[in-house]
């Protein structure tokens, strides 16, 4: 059985933009991030997939979306 790796998480609470390839626009918040990947806490349901940017502070990433709750996602950067 082989052991899933998690790289170290570091809390946040910083706001960010989580925006789909059609330009729409969704406010969501960190509760954690990684060098390779973050949680969100978001409005509702997000759905999973890579057509997504994610924007905080003066950052823009490509992302891609892995898991979805309704009010949480977690991702991968893909840059």
């Amino acid at each position: 059985m082989s052991q899933v790796s998690h790289k170290p998480r570091i809390a946040a609470s910083d706001p960010a933009i989580l925006r789909r390839a059609d330009g729409t626009e969704i406010a969501c918040r960190f509760v954690d991030v990684s060098r390779e990947g973050f949680r969100l806490v978001v409005p509702h349901g997000v759905p999973c997939g890579s057509s997504y940017t994610l924007s905080f502070a003066s950052e823009r990433h490509r992302v891609a979306i892995r898991w979805a709750s309704l009010d949480e996602v977690g991702g991968e950067f893909l840059d």
